[in-house]
Order: structure tokens, then C-alpha cells, then sequence
């Protein structure tokens, strides 16, 4: 039985094959006549030419069929002595059949393999294209041709392209659509009206342009396509499957969408998708303009998006609607650097429905944003509106830690060492350009606030801490209020309020003015930073190069350059020895001088006026310090007492009573330890003491050993002095004055030295001989008419005062003034 039935399957086959054969047979030796009637039949269902310069009969070079190698393979239309453009143009193309269809004497085609050609489609502005080609003969261009008459190709399996250009230019809707096929091959099918592709292969497009003023999508881009499409006949309706493009970057978008085709729809729906892409590598795929909006932007995320695209045959702009998630890029502010971004948010060209679509039309929003401004964790939310003009509203929120402010910070400067900082951000205007340079202002409209929790930081290179600041600030593009700031450094307690001006153009320009005005209020105030506000410390460090340290940076140059118009008061006032009460007055700082202005205060038990300035705070010149001073009905042991005696020991608060009265200038160069350098000191002293005494001052006592050894020397009454003094550098010049006691009368001059190089002249009257009781009235007199007198004379020997008599008195050209 079984060889039986394999022998009749083998004469089936033979005979098959037989028939096979001399089918190719017959056709291999009536090719010529055969191709030449196809072609004729071609050239008469087209308005045009088909030209091959050659054939070959290859059977069986594409599998099962016989196949006809065509060589020099031009398409034109009728028209082309006039544009000189031919619709195909192919070095190569096999047209295979199908063979069964050649047993019922048809003629299908099974497969087309083009190679080495061009394909290129135009549609004139007076509405001609060359596909006219395909309408009947005779028939004008622009009249619609009877449905073609696919039966031929309805068996067609196979269309593959190797090294095949493709081009379609619409000069009348103004659409270029271009690409390379490397190696493209397509599975084709066709049932029930309906074609079905699958098309796989290396792509090269150069360009899909839908509108020319903004550029095309895929310009000059290699790709590896996987796509599906279906066209249905008679809805007349194309489909895109989900498909996959992979571009040269390897990064992947999947798409899927429908063409509709009918007149009164014509519209056009596609979906994309693309999975964590770089936006870098997306812009290549974009328009130009486009890419040059993404561009401005500045930003470069890791992108995964889905977008859809609705539009009409013939519109320029179709609507264009993304849901995206952005995440692992950074973005360059002036004061620092955003990074670590990522949001998640929307885009639409068609926000309002009544508007043209178009960039005009587009939001985008960013809901969600999180991140670090360089260290700080921020988070927010953006919505830019108009991608011409670029308006966005911004909200954004900073909460710093102490270890993020550390981070940010050059910690040879600062440390912070707990606390909290927030900011709130609000900013609603352009940001293609936040600054104006001309206007000097935001090209928009900032406000926002800062909260300072318990910061307790300290300013390294001069080892200041500041051990809590509570601050509540608000600024706007204008400038920075501070209704605000309590400040305690470890003894005083500040509270500050005011207002800085000038901060945003200071942030964006060179040389812009930076000015503070602010009221300080300090209960009990000891004044332990003196030194620090005249920044006389010479070993700061050398600022860091780092970008990480920006901020850093912008807070020394603000301290450095800011200028502050302060107002000071204090209840309690303490410097050294000093203490004072009800301080008040007016302050300037800039960059290389300090100015007091009127300060005032109940001190020494009477009142302290004070102006005067430190100059040359940076110019590496010795500073300068300038005071104008006076004090009103004080207590001279007190002023003795507070300034430390002025630095000598041989008159001091233990031997001063009386009350003083004084003015005094003075200008000297300060040492780092803002003491001054004693040889710079020039200056004027006006004094008028009253009810003064001097209590066992030792020069008296000396002089008790020489004369009047039975006088009261060690409590003396005086009448009041007022007298001037000349000083310069460690030396009081004294003029001659009368000095009226209730012991005796005596006049002084020379040099007082709070060095080593006193030498004062004494002269004594011996009217003094006479013994004054509690009836003696003071009064002027004239050393010179007197009468005779003992000259005395005080010289610093050995770091002591020593009194000598002399014979007579040492010459000198210092004019005399009288106690009065």
C-alpha cells in the first residue's frame, strides 16, 4: 500500500516539475515578446513612459516564481520636458510572479526588489503633481481619476529597498518629506481591501517637514525602523500599528496612530512614546525650531514621554499634547546651580481652543519639581505659557539643613551649626532673559520670603559666632524687607529691621550698588566685634576657586562691597571700661570706610558726643581713624576711669575729681588690635574742668619734699582750667597756663609725654610763701610781673617723673594763657 501511494506522489511531483519547466521553458525563449507586451500594457494604463533600458528572465532567483531583472528603469509623466523630474529612476528592479497565476494564464506579481534609484513625488503650486502619471489617458491632472486597479499586486508579499532614495515635495501646502532606504524590506498582504505591511530596515531620513518656517522633525537622522501599517480601501483609512523607530543614539520610540483619508475628515492622529531618552538626543529629532526653544532652556533631562499628535491635511501646526516625565538634569542659575532635577507635567500648542495652534498657544507645566539648589533640597512648580515670548509661572520652596548649608558653603569660611533656613520663591515673567540691562530690573515679577530658624553659624577666619538668628524676611525684584531679625552672638541680643536695595542688579551687573538700611536695637550691648566690623584681620583665607562655593563667594563680595546706612540704639552701652546708657546715632559702612554719624550717650556721668570715620579698610594702607568728640558736664574720674587713663600712669582716675568739659579732634592710623600707633596721634584737646581736685598725685608729693612741705599737697582744690593741648603722636604740647589751687599758684608749660620724653617747666611764685586759708579768692595772674619766683622743672628720667629745682627757667616760645 505504501509503495503505492509514493509512487503516485512521485509522478505527481515529476509531472509538476515537468510542467514547471516548460513553462520557463516557453517563457525563457518568448521573453522578448512576452516583456515587450507587458510593457506596452503598462505604458497604456499610464499617463506617462515607462523606459528599461534591459531585462533578464531569472527564474527562481527570489524562491519559487519567475522573475524578470529589469536595468535602467524610468517612470515619467507626460509633462516632464517641462520639470525634467522622473517619478522613478532605478538602476535595478526584480518583479517577481507568482507561478500558479501563470497556469491560469494571469499575471500577479509576488515580490518587487528595488535597488539603486530614486522615487520622488512633487506637487506643484498650480496643483500638478507627477503621480498624474497613474490617471487615465488624456485625462487632466487635476481631475480624479476611476479607483486604480490594484489586481495585479493583490497577491504582492514581498517589496524590499536596498539603497533607495524617496522623496515628496508639496510646494503648495508647503510639506517636504525625505529619507535614504538603506536595506528596507516589507511583508506585504492584501485580503478584503485591506493592505497590511511590516516593514523592517535601516532608514537614513532627511527631514519630515510639516512646516517650513519652524524646520522638520528627523533631520539627517540614521534609524532602524520596525513598523506596522494597514490601509483600508474603502474607508480609505491608513492605520500605524504599534511600530518601533530606533535612532543612531539606540534610543527607542514606539508609535502607533491613523490616517484618514476621506474628504471630510482628512485628519491625522499619532501617538508616540519614548522612554528615558535625553533630551540632547530628542532635539535631533525635532524641528529646528524646536530645538532651538529646548535649547534656550538650558536643560538636558533624561526624558520619558507620551505625545500626542492630532491634525488636519493641509494645516500647518497640528495640535500637539505630551505628558512627560523629566528627570537627572540641572539647570545654571546666576547664583548657583539647580541639579538633580526631575518634574513630571504637561505640553499643549492649543491651550485656548479659540486661538491658532502654535507656540503662542503652548503651555507647559512641571507639577512636582524636586531637587538641590547645589545642596539645598528645593521643590516647586513651574507653568511656562507663550514659547515666543517664554512667560512662566515659577513657585518654588528651599528648605536647608545645617549639613546642606555646610555642603554649600566654603567651610574655610563658614560654619554652620544647627538651625533651619527656608525660602519661599514666587517669579511670573520671562525666562529667556530674567534681567534687563537697560531697565536695570527683572525682566518679571519676584517676590518671595526667607525664614532663618535658630541658625547658630560661625564666621571662621575670624572665629565669630553667632549663636542664634531668628530672622523673617521678604524681598521682591526691588528690594529685600526686613521687618525682623533677632541676632544673639553669645552676649548681645540685636534686633534688626530695614530694607536692602539694589540686590538684583548687584546679582547680574559689575559694579552695582548694594545698599542696606537698617535700625539695630541692643538692650545690653557690649561691644566684643569691634575688631570684626573694622575687618582688621589680615589673614583671611584665600577664597575658594570651587564653582561649589558660589553662594559662598556672592556672600563675601556683599559683605565686602554692601553699603549700610544703619540707625544703633541701646539702652545699656559697654566697651572695655566704658559703660554708657541710651546710646544712640547713625552709622555708614561701605567698602573701605566706616562713618559715625552723631552718636550720642549718657556717659561719665554727663553726655558723650561722637562723629568721626576708619578709612582705608582695604586699601592696604594703614587705616586712618578721624574722631570729633565732646563731653558735657561728665565726671572727669569717670572719663579717666573708662578710657583706661589714655594709655599713661602718671595722672589717673584715683587722683582726678571735678567736673569736665571737652572737645576734642584727632586723626591716627590703627593697629590691628584697633589700638592706636601712638607716633601717628594729631590732634586738639579743649578742656574745661571745674570743682577739680587731684588726691595724692605723686609729682605733688615730690615737689612737698623740694617746698610747701607743710601744705595739704596731697588733696588739692583747683580753679577751673580751660585750657587747649596740642598733641602730637605721644606728646601733649601744654602752653603756658596759670594753675590756681587753694595751696598754691603755680604756672606750667613744656611737653607732657605719654612716653619717655616729659619735660614741663614749673614755675612758683614766692607770693606763694604766704599760707592761703578758706577766705582766699582765686584770680589771674602774670607770670611775668609776678615777681620772683622758684622754677621747678619735670623730666621723665628712667620711666619716672622726676621734679628739679633749676635757676631760672627754661626758655621756650609757647604763648601764655591764663586759667580763664
Amino acid at each position: 500500500m505504501n509503495s503505492k501511494f509514493f509512487r503516485v506522489a512521485l509522478i505527481i511531483s515529476g509531472s509538476f516539475l515537468l510542467l514547471l519547466a516548460g513553462v520557463g521553458f516557453w517563457i525563457y525563449y518568448n521573453q522578448g515578446s512576452l516583456f515587450t507586451r507587458l510593457k506596452e500594457l503598462v505604458n497604456e494604463r499610464i499617463d506617462g513612459n515607462l523606459e528599461v533600458k534591459d531585462f533578464k528572465f531569472t527564474p527562481f532567483q527570489n524562491g519559487v516564481g519567475f522573475t524578470f531583472s529589469l536595468m535602467g528603469v524610468k517612470l515619467k509623466d507626460k509633462y516632464f520636458s517641462q520639470h525634467q523630474t522622473y517619478l522613478v529612476d532605478a538602476a535595478s528592479i526584480n518583479v517577481t510572479l507568482e507561478t500558479q497565476a501563470l497556469f491560469t494564464g494571469k499575471v500577479l506579481i509576488h515580490s518587487l526588489k528595488f535597488a539603486n534609484g530614486k522615487l520622488n513625488i512633487f506637487k506643484r503650486k498650480d496643483g500638478f503633481t507627477n503621480l498624474s502619471i497613474f490617471n487615465s489617458r488624456g485625462k487632466d491632472s487635476t481631475v480624479t481619476s476611476k479607483k486604480a486597479d490594484t489586481g495585479v499586486l493583490k497577491n504582492l508579499e514581498d517589496v524590499s529597498f536596498t539603497d533607495f532614495q524617496v522623496q515628496y515635495a508639496d510646494s503648495l501646502k508647503e510639506k517636504f518629506y525625505a529619507a535614504d532606504f538603506h536595506q528596507l524590506n516589507n511583508k506585504v498582504s492584501y485580503a478584503d481591501a485591506l493592505w497590511q505591511v511590516k516593514a523592517k530596515g535601516d532608514v537614513f531620513f532627511k527631514g519630515l517637514i510639516f512646516n517650513p518656517d519652524k524646520g522638520g522633525f528627523l533631520t539627517n537622522q540614521e534609524t532602524n525602523l520596525n513598523i506596522a501599517v494597514a490601509y483600508n480601501e474603502k474607508e480609505k483609512m491608513l492605520i500605524v500599528k504599534p511600530s518601533e523607530l530606533i535612532v543612531a543614539t539606540q534610543d527607542k520610540i514606539q508609535l502607533s496612530g491613523a490616517f484618514d483619508f476621506n474628504e471630510d475628515v482628512k485628519s491625522i492622529k499619532l501617538d508616540f512614546i519614548v522612554k528615558e531618552i535625553r533630551l540632547a538626543s530628542a532635539r535631533k529629532l525635532l524641528t529646528q525650531h524646536l530645538s532651538d526653544v529646548l535649547t534656550r532652556v538650558k536643560i538636558d533631562p533624561v526624558v520619558t514621554a507620551q505625545v500626542h499628535l492630532n491634525g488636519k491635511f493641509g494645516e500647518r501646526i497640528p495640535k500637539v499634547d505630551i505628558n512627560f516625565d523629566a528627570r537627572a538634569f540641572q539647570y545654571r542659575l546666576r547664583v548657583g546651580l539647580l541639579k538633580d532635577l526631575s518634574t513630571q507635567g504637561t505640553f499643549t500648542n492649543h491651550v485656548d481652543s479659540t486661538q491658532l495652534t502654535g507656540d503662542k498657544n503652548t503651555r507647559i507645566v512641571g507639577n512636582n519639581i524636586q531637587g538641590l539648589f547645589e545642596t539645598i533640597p528645593i521643590h516647586g512648580k513651574i507653568v511656562v505659557n507663550d514659547l515666543d515670548n517664554a512667560l512662566a509661572d515659577i513657585d518654588c520652596t528651599l528648605d536647608a539643613s545645617p549639613a546642606s548649608l555646610n555642603d554649600l558653603l566654603d567651610p574655610e569660611r563658614y560654619k554652620v551649626n544647627k538651625g533651619k533656613a527656608i525660602m519661599k520663591l514666587t517669579y511670573k515673567g520671562n525666562i529667556k532673559s530674567f534681567f534687563n540691562s537697560e531697565t536695570r530690573k527683572l525682566n518679571g515679577l519676584l517676590y518671595g520670603n526667607v525664614s532663618l530658624q535658630d541658625i547658630a553659624v560661625t564666621y571662621l577666619p575670624q572665629n565669630v559666632k553667632i549663636e542664634q538668628i531668628r530672622a523673617d524676611m521678604a524681598f521682591t525684584g526691588e528690594e529685600v524687607r526686613i521687618p525682623s531679625i533677632q541676632l544673639f552672638d553669645g552676649i548681645n541680643r540685636l534686633y534688626i529691621n530695614g530694607h536692602i536695595a539694589g540686590l538684583i542688579p548687584y546679582l547680574y551687573t559689575d559694579n552695582s550698588p548694594l545698599k542696606a538700611t537698617v535700625n539695630i536695637k541692643i538692650p545690653d550691648w557690649e561691644l566684643n566685634w569691634l575688631k570684626v566690623l573694622l575687618n582688621l584681620d589680615h589673614a583671611r583665607p584665600k577664597r575658594s576657586g570651587n564653582s561649589k562655593f558660589t553662594l559662598s563667594a556672592l556672600l563675601d563680595k556683599a559683605i565686602d562691597n554692601i553699603k549700610v546706612d544703619a540707625t544703633l540704639e541701646a539702652e545699656r552701652f559697654r566697651y572695655n571700661r566704658l559703660t554708657a546708657q541710651n546710646l544712640k546715632g547713625r552709622m555708614t559702612l561701605s567698602t573701605d570706610k566706616i562713618h559715625l554719624h552723631n552718636f550720642s550717650m549718657n556717659a561719665f556721668g554727663g553726655t558723650f558726643q561722637i562723629a568721626g570715620d576708619v578709612n582705608q579698610l582695604r586699601s592696604g594702607r594703614p587705616i586712618q581713624l578721624n574722631v570729633n568728640a565732646r563731653l558735657m558736664n561728665t565726671d572727669v574720674k569717670s572719663v579717666f576711669s573708662s578710657f583706661n587713663n589714655f594709655g599713661q600712669y602718671t595722672i589717673t582716675d584715683r587722683n582726678l575729681q571735678g567736673k569736665l568739659n571737652s572737645t576734642f579732634r584727632f586723626s591716627a592710623e590703627l593697629k590691628n588690635d584697633v589700638s592706636l600707633v601712638q607716633n601717628s596721634v594729631d590732634g586738639i584737646l579743649k578742656v574745661d574742668l571745674r570743682d577739680a581736685e587731684i588726691i595724692d598725685f605723686d609729682p605733688f608729693l615730690k615737689m612737698k619734699k623740694l617746698i610747701f612741705r607743710k601744705r595739704p599737697l596731697e588733696h588739692v582744690q583747683f580753679a577751673p582750667i580751660v585750657h587747649e593741648f596740642v598733641i602730637k603722636g605721644k606728646e601733649v604740647e601744654v602752653k603756658k597756663m596759670q594753675i590756681e589751687s587753694n595751696v598754691m599758684t603755680f604756672f606750667l608749660d613744656g611737653i607732657y609725654s605719654l612716653g619717655d620724653k616729659t619735660d614741663l617747666n614749673i614755675q612758683i611764685p614766692l607770693s606763694n610763701l604766704r599760707k592761703r586759708d578758706s577766705t582766699y579768692q582765686f584770680r589771674d595772674y602774670d607770670p611775668d610781673s609776678i615777681g620772683s619766683n622758684i622754677f621747678l622743672r619735670a623730666v621723665d628720667e628712667n620711666g619716672k617723673v622726676n621734679i628739679k629745682y633749676v635757676m631760672k627757667k627754661k626758655a621756650r616760645k609757647i604763648p601764655f594763657r591764663a586759667f580763664r
